[in-house]
């Protein structure tokens, strides 16, 4: 390279190189290849050898994966301050995935030796790149769903190997103690039976080691390049998902309590957002991963600059285009909506509907929930059971096999009794059936209806939502899969509870979250073109009066 240091303000943000000083990163520069790749070429193949690392300076490319049936499918769009290729060159494995340049691209390659010498060289990249290298793998054992579609997911960190080891401590001195226990008993007492004992009581003990092992690496810390996500499961007891988008962040802190922590390279991740601290807990190598988050967080806001210059400079052209005494064409006015009346929903349609157990279901723009059956069950048991127990009883009278009754009188008995019962039935479906969450494109609503009774509606713009999480607890609510959804809007919680599938839930609500922030940006970029096209008109017009020498003052 022929002027590393032009290449150090584009390098140094990138949280691989977190803990070089720039003259290191200029040193790093000298070893790097510039190459330049047309859109639509392949720069290596999955199944290849790797030869070389990339970090993409200038344009994008796409991730090629093969799935099944040998059909490859794109997972993911890489941009410039990305680098691809670490776990070829690190591990000395076939390529994982193929990259072909979606843009014309600009790269920085390192050849797989100059690669080993600077890991040598500069030993601090090599944690930066460990850290990149396990969530990679990680990410190809594990399926998060609630992605969204061009969401590419960059880093992903576990709590501290230390803390499993702590929570190991308790397990392992107990079964130490019963081992040594259930063998002296055997031995003094010469009885099968106690090594029996003993043998079950460490089988016990090394199901709660396991259960430790499966809670710890059930914890996840995700970086995307749209959002920070906290995922928290306990098994079978309770299973949560916080986040924050990346635009919401206000700042990253590091915190280490001791010595201890700082000797083993734990510590604590404050990241402050809008809506409240997120705190990332014993944490490996903190100042990676808090490096990791700044500099997505600041990609955030440059892709923010970048689409608003973009905007600017659509608006410009367009002007130009026209000339100085141009004139922007009339816009025509929306069509108003075709009068008449609403086609009549056919009986049949309106019966399926009022007795229609959908969770789930949409209504024009609208995305409705109920709560889940399991929810309905636990109001209507009761009666069901009641109408259950009467109906069967009726039937042994009216059969004479307990007594000889009239079966009018069979009969009243049954009815009076059915009536209520069917009732409350009727009374608790209707009100499971009343109480919904709904989403539209720009508000979320929680409604309650009382059957017969009052209702009750709060309702809040999207735009208002600072953060989204959900919760499933229990192993009722892990095996059926359903919880709450909150939202936090201001000092308000929007508690969807109850709901099947809250991720689902959480994914809709995040998606027409950032549509509604699409629709605000393109309705922000026409009001700037007007704004700057009638600046640019009035410009062109004064610079034409001024060379004529007919200016005037305005």
């Amino acid at each position: 390279m022929d002027d590393p240091s032009i290449y150090l303000g584009r390098l140094k943000p990138i949280h691989l190189f977190r803990g070089l000083t720039d003259e290191q990163i200029i040193e790093v520069a000298k070893e790097l290849d510039v190459e330049r790749r047309p859109a639509g070429e392949t720069i290596f193949e999955e199944g290849a050898a790797g030869e070389a690392f990339y970090i993409i300076d200038r344009g994008q490319v796409k991730v090629l994966r093969r799935g099944r049936g040998g059909v490859a499918k794109q997972v993911a769009v890489l941009v410039p301050g990305d680098f691809f290729g670490e776990n070829a060159v690190l591990y000395g494995r076939k390529r994982s995935a193929t990259i072909e340049a979606l843009t014309e691209v600009e790269l920085l390659r390192l050849s797989k030796e100059a690669f080993d010498k600077l890991l040598k060289r500069f030993p601090a990249i090599r944690p930066n790149l460990l850290l990149t290298a396990e969530s990679l793998e990680l990410f190809h054992r594990l399926r998060f769903r609630w992605l969204g579609d061009n969401e590419v997911v960059y880093l992903i960190a576990r709590k501290h190997r230390l803390l499993l080891f702590q929570a190991w401590v308790a397990p392992l001195f107990l079964g130490g103690l019963i081992g040594l226990g259930a063998i002296w008993a055997a031995v003094l007492y010469q009885q099968m039976g106690i090594a029996w004992t003993g043998a079950a009581l460490e089988a016990l003990v090394a199901g709660w080691l396991l259960w430790t092992f499966i809670d710890w690496g059930n914890d996840f810390y995700i970086i995307t390049n749209q959002r920070l996500v906290h995922l928290e499961k306990i098994v079978a007891i309770y299973d949560s998902r916080v986040e924050a988008p990346l635009a919401s962040i206000m700042s990253v802190d590091v915190q280490t309590d001791d010595p201890i922590q700082r000797y083993f390279r734990m510590g604590d991740i404050v990241v402050r957002t809008f809506s409240g601290p997120i705190t990332l807990k014993a944490i490996a190598n903190p100042g990676i991963l808090a490096a990791a988050i700044e500099e997505h967080w600041q990609r955030t806001k440059v892709r923010e600059r970048e689409s608003q210059l973009d905007q600017m400079r659509g608006a410009l052209k367009e002007r130009l285009d026209r000339g100085p005494r141009g004139v922007a064409p009339a816009r025509r006015p929306a069509a108003a909506p075709a009068a008449g009346l609403k086609p009549p929903v056919p009986l049949g349609r309106q019966l399926a509907n009022i007795f229609s157990l959908q969770v789930r279901f949409e209504q024009g723009n609208s995305v409705i929930y109920r709560k889940h059956w399991y929810m309905l069950v636990r109001r209507t048991w009761k009666p069901a059971l009641g109408l259950l127990g009467v109906f069967m009883i009726t039937n042994l009278l009216a059969s004479g096999f307990l007594v000889s009754l009239p079966s009018v009188a069979v009969l009243l008995v049954g009815l009076t009794v059915l009536i209520p019962l069917a009732g409350w039935c009727v009374y608790e479906y209707v009100d499971w059936r009343n109480d919904i969450y709904m989403i539209t494109d720009d508000q979320i609503f929680d409604i309650a209806r009382k059957p017969l009774g009052a209702e009750t509606k709060k309702s809040a713009p999207l735009a208002n939502i600072l953060s989204l999480k959900y919760d499933r607890p229990g192993l009722l609510g892990i095996a059926l899969n359903f919880g709450t959804v909150v939202a936090q809007v201001a000092n308000t919680e929007f508690r969807f509870e109850g709901v099947f599938d809250p991720v689902g839930v959480q994914n809709d609500v995040y998606r027409r979250i950032e549509a509604q922030n699409s629709r605000k940006k393109a309705t922000e970029a026409a009001r700037q073109r007007d704004e700057m096209a009638d600046w640019l008109t009035v410009y062109h017009q004064v610079e034409e009066e001024r060379r004529k020498g007919t200016a005037s003052a305005p």
